[in-house]
């Protein structure tokens, strides 16, 4: 053991900061299909070549009129017009609409020559080709205008937008097949330890699953990296700093194990002959464990290797690190204010990440231990308890973070 290891502890807040301080947001570019945009940020704007709506369109099911027929119409006096078409959408009416004329048409179809409201279908009854109208509509009425959604040379989306499903619509509403959006992240992902064993292979005594190198990833594909999964490493300085070499031709390194104070932990002293520390050592629980650095240029994540650690500090630094680096927006969890299922105490040293579930609308505590995943895949969020406080007595109001 070598507990003089965590000799310079620096706090949670000291450690984010340092943490987004070494994030260097993505240049690269490329080309996406436009169904694969999504998720992605715009790296080039976007202008329209072409009017959105291209036409004057319904925007009602309904009739095409002339608002000059129907001055004086309302429910008392309805006013008799002639039906002398029907336009559906993907239609072009050949008709102009004339003089007490009018023309049966749906949401989207284009609006015929010579009209120039839309009356709902609900304010009108018909027979055969007469058409009761029971309201006197205002000039424009119901009706989409030409470009009134987006115009030509607008632009419809810009750079540095993110692109959800709105802005996706949005680049095909103006005939774009693809879009060029900022590349993701490469992130290595790097087990170390002898006892780790790829899940599907037969497990020897004495042998554990891989269980950070799935939940790291996952965090990764979630908020903007590509995750690059690396062979396990065993426990020696050589093999360590050649893997960590290796490792750095991605954009980012995140590795599980190693990083505590045990006789096998050695990632401290690979990335100290390959690399440079900015810190090692967190006042936070779980993760305490947790070490920052760079080899080169590449930053590197040395996470603990207890599962609920790992994942822990995933969600409060990674997070926030990988979206910074891949122009994502901020990242901002659902909370909720909740009353606390039983006690919680804090400690005198160390700003806890506690994990609880809901059930019934009350926040019950779910932490079991940092080796045990189920503290987390049992939990639905977690709650913040300040070091040196007094802490949290049952039914007490606490905020709980979704994850």
């Amino acid at each position: 053991m070598r507990p003089d290891l965590f000799r310079h502890i620096i706090t949670f807040d000291d450690a984010l900061r340092q943490v987004i301080a070494g994030a260097t947001p993505v240049t690269g570019v490329e080309t996406v299909q436009i169904a694969d945009a999504c998720g992605r940020v715009a790296a080039a704007d976007v202008l329209a070549s072409m009017d959105v709506p291209p036409f004057d369109r319904a925007a009602m099911d309904g009739y095409a009129v002339r608002v000059a027929d129907l001055r004086g119409a309302s429910t008392e006096t309805p006013v008799s017009l002639t039906c002398v078409d029907r336009i559906f959408t993907g239609d072009v009416s050949t008709r102009v609409i004339g003089v007490g004329e009018c023309a049966e048409i749906g949401t989207g179809a284009p609006l015929p020559a010579g009209a120039d409201a839309v009356v709902m279908v609900e304010r009108t009854s018909s027979s055969g080709t007469c058409v009761l109208v029971r309201e006197a509509p205002r000039p424009g009425q119901n009706i989409g205008r030409r470009g009134g959604d987006i115009a030509a040379g607008q632009t419809a989306v810009r750079t540095g937008d993110f692109i959800g499903p709105a802005r996706a619509g949005a680049l095909a509403a103006v005939g774009a097949t693809s879009v060029a959006v900022y590349r993701q992240p490469r992130v290595a992902i790097l087990s170390t330890g002898h006892e780790v064993v790829q899940p599907g292979q037969p497990l020897p005594p004495g042998r554990i699953y891989d269980v950070n190198a799935t939940t790291l990833a996952a965090i990764v594909q979630q908020h903007g990296g590509r995750p690059v999964p690396l062979a396990a490493v065993d426990d020696s300085i050589d093999a360590l700093a050649a893997s960590l070499a290796h490792a750095a031709t991605c954009d980012v390194v995140v590795t599980s194990g190693g990083s505590s104070v045990g006789g096998r932990d050695l990632l401290l002293d690979a990335l100290q002959c390959c690399g440079t520390i900015v810190f090692h050592g967190i006042a936070v629980k779980p993760g305490k464990p947790t070490l920052f650095g760079h080899v080169g240029d590449t930053p590197i994540f040395g996470m603990p290797g207890n599962p609920t650690s790992c994942l822990s500090n995933a969600y409060i630094l990674l997070i926030p690190f990988l979206r910074t680096m891949a122009r994502l927006p901020e990242w901002q969890p659902v909370r909720h204010t909740l009353p606390l299922g039983r006690a919680v105490a804090a400690l005198a040293d160390r700003h806890q990440f506690y994990t609880v579930r809901i059930v019934d609308g009350v926040a019950e505590p779910a932490f079991k231990s940092s080796g045990d995943i189920t503290s987390m895949a049992a939990a639905d969020g977690y709650i913040e308890v300040p070091a040196g406080g007094v802490g949290y007595a049952e039914g007490d109001l606490v905020t709980v973070v979704r994850i």
